[in-house]
């Protein structure tokens, strides 16, 4: 546990110093995104990456884990099925908010020419989203 508590960690710090490199640039419009610096995109890129991250090993290792150790876990568990058993053990505050984490990661990960008012739209809304995922490890470990 100790390690995937130390790997979500440094996801979320190094989330975290993204999101605060860019707060100048929030929220973002079509013509500033086309306009931002080499320097905006990687932190961007860093923010996007280090969310995604970090909602990967919560979901996929942590969650698991935390089950286990209330006796709530089985092998062979749905994931959703486990996002409701959470739900309802009051550890997340809602399964259908950590599925919404999911789309708008999917969202920013697929970036299609031609289609930045899309892009934009899911890059502010995953910046919004970076308070709400850090927020909640912040509760799942305290």
């Amino acid at each position: 546990m100790d390690t995937v508590l130390e790997v979500c960690g440094k996801h979320k710090q190094r989330m975290q110093y993204a999101v605060n490199f860019l707060k100048e640039i929030f929220p973002l419009t079509s013509q500033s995104y086309i306009e931002l610096s080499p320097d905006q995109i990687s932190h961007i890129d860093q923010m996007i990456y280090r969310f995604s991250q970090l909602q990967d090993t919560i979901g996929n290792k942590l969650f698991p884990l935390m089950l286990q150790g209330l006796g709530e876990y089985s092998q062979n568990m749905p994931f959703i099925d486990m996002l409701n058993k959470l739900e309802k053990l009051s550890i997340i505050e809602s399964a259908e908010n950590w599925l919404g984490l999911r789309e708008i990661r999917n969202l920013v990960t697929h970036e299609y020419p031609g289609n930045e008012r899309e892009i934009v739209k899911a890059i502010n809304e995953l910046h919004i989203q970076t308070q709400y995922l850090s927020s909640t490890f912040t509760k799942l470990i305290c």
